[in-house]
């Protein structure tokens, strides 16, 4: 059997999965090639660590070249276009050839289409992290927003962790009395699609710690020079500190791939994940599956992780000459921190009609799992 060119685009948390299954369940004549456009991988459910201190980044970041040694080519360089119906991929190098196409490329962040967000802290990126855990340090008493200027946004519960966590950190510098917090998102309450006995049990959380909440504002516009938030309904809200996530779109280079479904992501088969072009397949946080009553699969790490799981056992099996019968069941699971050492544990089944979503009771056996689950992350995929 001549060797196939497996390419996956992206080297985030579905791009490094499948490299990696892959690579495990193919033979050396088949070659795995990853490409990204920076050579490092943060392990990105850290980043509320490191705003309040408790993780350094060079702990939760790794070289992706260091795939090499596995036998994954790794290519460091842009996607500028891709041509499907050739089955080829333009970078700012070369063009690479491939007869199978994992796309694991995320979302860009912008904070453009929102006027002044861009000077929001953050800790939706590493950058970002390291600079709001800086700010921290100055702030002493005002008004904190912590806001969702759009939907979607990665990782739902990561806002509300975040909140709490700032909460917990100026509790412990003695601050908490001067400030004032509030939560502001589009969405009606926290975490819609888990269902409304999830959102009440995290809206308890917020009123014992104080966290205001707001939902059903989107965000038209930031004046920072005034310290308001503008939102689309005419009604503001005032900020000293605005910690807010940034606006997600669709990777510009797919845009024009005409894999794009009506929701302006990529359209993928929602059990196997393949496109509507031949030998490709999308996974992650770039696409959008429909699960029923005019919502979409949330976008998160975890799913992301399972779909690469299915993509590459059906590669590896139609490689092979065989049906690919492995399918992406629309589970998920993560952490959210709630301050003081505890941590709560979401799961849910979301092709369930409606969702099955469960919240275990936040504790600290919670968070060294989350803790283990860092270490044996890190370690298992490098």
């Amino acid at each position: 059997m001549a060797g196939k060119t497996v390419l996956i685009l992206g080297g985030g948390t579905g791009g490094l999965v499948a490299a990696n299954r892959l690579r495990r369940m193919l033979g050396k004549e088949h070659r795995v090639v990853l490409l990204n456009r920076s050579p490092y991988y943060t392990f990105e459910p850290s980043l509320s660590w490191v705003m309040t201190g408790a993780r350094q980044i060079v702990r939760i970041t790794r070289d992706l070249r260091s795939l090499e040694k596995k036998g994954i080519e790794v290519i460091i360089a842009e996607v500028r276009s891709l041509d499907t119906a050739q089955r080829k991929v333009l970078t700012n190098d070369a063009w690479l050839e491939y007869d199978y196409l994992v796309i694991a490329l995320g979302v860009d962040y912008s904070s453009a289409d929102v006027p002044g967000l861009n000077k929001a802290w953050t800790f939706y990126h590493p950058d970002g992290a390291e600079g709001l855990r800086e700010e921290l340090a100055k702030f002493r008493s005002g008004r904190v927003a912590v806001a969702v200027p759009a939907l979607p946004y990665k990782c739902p519960p990561a806002i509300y962790e975040g909140a709490m966590l700032l909460e917990a950190h100026f509790r412990k510098a003695g601050i908490r009395g001067d400030v004032e917090m509030t939560v502001y998102t589009p969405e009606e309450s926290p975490l819609t699609l888990a269902g409304a006995d999830i959102s009440e049990r995290i809206l308890e959380l917020l009123r014992k710690k104080d966290i205001g909440f707001r939902g059903s504002v989107a965000t038209k516009s930031v004046n920072q020079q005034k310290g308001l938030i503008n939102f689309e309904d005419g009604s503001q809200a005032p900020f000293d500190l605005l910690v807010a996530t940034p606006v997600h779109n669709l990777p510009h280079v797919l845009e024009e791939s005409g894999l794009i479904g009506r929701d302006g992501w990529v359209a993928v088969n929602p059990e196997q994940l393949h496109t509507v072009a031949e030998g490709v397949y999308a996974v992650g946080d770039c696409t959008g599956i429909p699960i029923g009553d005019g919502k979409s699969l949330p976008k998160a790490g975890v799913f992301a992780h399972g779909q690469a799981e299915v993509v590459a056992r059906n590669i590896t099996a139609e490689i092979a000459g065989h049906d690919p019968i492995w399918a992406y069941g629309g589970q998920g699971a993560c952490f959210m921190e709630t301050g003081d050492g505890k941590v709560s544990y979401i799961s849910g089944e979301y092709y369930k009609q409606p969702p099955l979503v469960q919240m275990r009771e936040p504790g600290w056996l919670w968070h060294w799992s989350k803790a283990g689950f860092e270490r044996l992350w890190l370690w298992r995929w490098f």
